[in-house]
């Protein structure tokens, strides 16, 4: 399989590479070229994509007509689906079934943008571990919680009749270090950031991390998740400076700093108040889980550890976390 990226955007000037376009792929050793459509195309395929054509890493990975559409640019593939680490489009894997979303009324085809350097945000594994401990919550301590969604669904129902009920989170710290060779920005442009109102801050991503407690056969029990209100510089490696702080238009992670959020903040919990006690669970933490942000990998993104919940605080415990990759199929 070739690959290749077009687009039918006029240039501005002598361009020697095109960095940026729809994706173009030829079974037939360049005849012929086809788009693709794909369910769930994110940063991973678009990684795969620049790390083939040698355009280093993917920044904008999309499924729109700003390169052209399908009816003047065809399918040739659908259903696409990797993992990220794949040194050919080829070597991806398709879709079970055909894609829904890959029907007439679809004239979005696949864009890809690549640069030379990208970050990589590494999860740090001794910090949940050394963090993680149960707390008892009364609802009426939780309203901005609450309206952000970081409780169990039956926690809106109780809260209709009892108001003061008592809520069970598993609290721990988790910190984002950024090991790669750009800084961490925003997805979204700062004018597009939401004012929370509650807590009285922006939030420049929707989700930053998902917490989720899986029993040993992977069914999931319960869940959390974290929107990114501050990506900031809390600390930083020798030889490296703080940038970024919690700023309303600057946000980021310098490289060689971390951004730590502590297990005393707001939704930095999972909701373990209906999970059955005594038992062993496995606690997973994922950061960029909607791979909205680029990065030069996702296997250093996640965390599985081992989890005895108890229902009590002293011998509830969290323990040999691993990391784990963001990519996870179940």
């Amino acid at each position: 399989m070739m690959v290749r990226l077009a687009t039918n955007q006029a240039s501005r000037g002598e361009v020697r590479v095109l960095r940026e376009g729809r994706v173009e792929v030829s079974f037939d050793f360049g005849a012929t070229w086809g788009t693709i459509c794909s369910t769930s195309w994110s940063m991973r395929e678009a990684n795969v994509v620049c790390r083939q054509l040698g355009l280093g890493f993917a920044s904008k990975a999309t499924q729109s007509t700003e390169h052209g559409d399908n009816k003047r640019y065809p399918w040739g593939m659908v259903g696409t689906l990797c993992r990220g680490t794949e040194r050919r489009l080829a070597e991806c894997t398709r879709e079970s079934r055909y894609p829904n979303i890959c029907n007439a009324r679809n004239t979005n085809i696949t864009v890809v943008a690549c640069v030379k350097h990208s970050a990589d945000l590494e999860i740090g594994l001794a910090d949940i571990e050394r963090t993680a401990r149960l707390e008892s919550v009364p609802m009426s301590r939780l309203t901005c919680a609450m309206e952000e969604h970081c409780l169990s669904a039956d926690a809106y129902v109780i809260r209709q009749t009892k108001p003061h009920a008592e809520r069970i989170l598993l609290r721990f710290s988790v910190k984002a270090t950024n090991v790669g060779n750009a800084d961490v920005s925003p997805y979204a442009n700062y004018k597009d950031w939401v004012w929370h109102q509650c807590h009285r801050h922006y939030h420049s991503m929707n989700v930053f991390a998902t917490f989720d407690v899986y029993d040993l056969n992977y069914k999931k029990v319960a869940q959390g998740h974290k929107a990114s209100f501050c990506l900031m510089d809390t600390e930083c490696k020798p030889g490296h400076t703080r940038k970024y702080t919690c700023g309303n238009t600057t946000q980021g992670i310098s490289v060689g700093c971390s951004d730590t959020y502590t297990d005393v903040l707001d939704c930095q919990w999972v909701d373990v108040t209906r999970v059955p006690i005594n038992r062993r669970y496995i606690l997973r933490v994922a950061l960029n889980p909607e791979y909205k942000l680029g990065e030069l990998s996702f296997e250093n993104n996640g965390a599985e550890c081992i989890l005895d919940y108890t229902g009590v605080h002293e011998t509830t415990r969290v323990f040999n976390c691993r990391r784990s990759p963001l990519w996870f199929k179940i």
